[in-house]
């Protein structure tokens, strides 16, 4: 869905959160892990509850061979977390802990820090807006591009998508964002959209490109 009008204004925005890059060791963790990990984290640093803008990325991992509920993880597999840029320092308490994820061991490793990238398309793996059926999630998307971030760009949404969490299962879609310019970009990322970023949901990274996204949705 698009508007007719780009916005081009050039504007500078400065953003307050930064994306943490955490090794790991560990061997596989549950396939439904976003759960358990937010309530490890907390566990560990009950301050990342405090500012609703903190997130913590979607974990991936590879499918086992064994057909049980878990995944695969290895050495290139890395834990994100955006967190506010003075809450950095704070992170160190993370490292060299061991978090226990139904039973799955996962240490954490060093951190570096990323900054956001201001591309124009933007994506986020799965979106919580409260509404279950695709076109009330339209409207709540319309209505944060319009009224919160005054922003028209065109947007892509993606199949629907269940997330286990401990108040039940949460409903969602993934979300494209393009044609989104500079600086409306670095605040997408910094703020997200929607609800649970603590268990992943609503938060935006750099996409180079739409065009693996709108074959899913033909």
């Amino acid at each position: 869905m698009s508007w007719g009008w780009p916005e081009d204004k050039p504007e500078e925005y400065v953003p307050r959160m930064i994306d943490l890059q955490f090794d790991l060791v560990g061997t596989t963790i549950p396939a439904e892990s976003a759960q358990l990990l937010s309530d490890a984290l907390l566990g560990a640093l009950p301050w990342l509850g405090e500012d609703p803008a903190t997130g913590v990325h979607h974990l991936k991992g590879a499918e086992t061979n064994s057909g049980d509920l878990s995944l695969n993880i290895n050495r290139r597999t890395k834990l994100f977390i955006r967190v506010p840029k003075v809450r950095v320092d704070d992170m160190q308490q993370l490292v060299g802990q061991s978090l226990d994820l139904a039973g799955h061991a996962l240490q954490i490793g060093s951190f570096k820090p990323r900054e956001f990238s201001p591309f124009n398309h933007i994506y986020a793996h799965f979106v919580d807006t409260g509404s279950a059926s695709e076109e009330q999630f339209v409207q709540d998307v319309m209505r944060e591009l319009d009224g919160h971030f005054h922003l028209h760009c065109g947007f892509i949404c993606g199949k629907p998508q269940t997330l286990q969490s401990a108040s039940g299962p949460l409903h969602g879609f993934s979300l494209m964002l393009h044609d989104v310019p500079p600086h409306k970009s670095l605040q997408f990322q910094d703020e997200g959209i929607g609800r649970n970023h603590l268990l992943g949901c609503g938060i935006f990274i750099p996409h180079k490109s739409i065009a693996p996204v709108v074959p899913a949705i033909l």
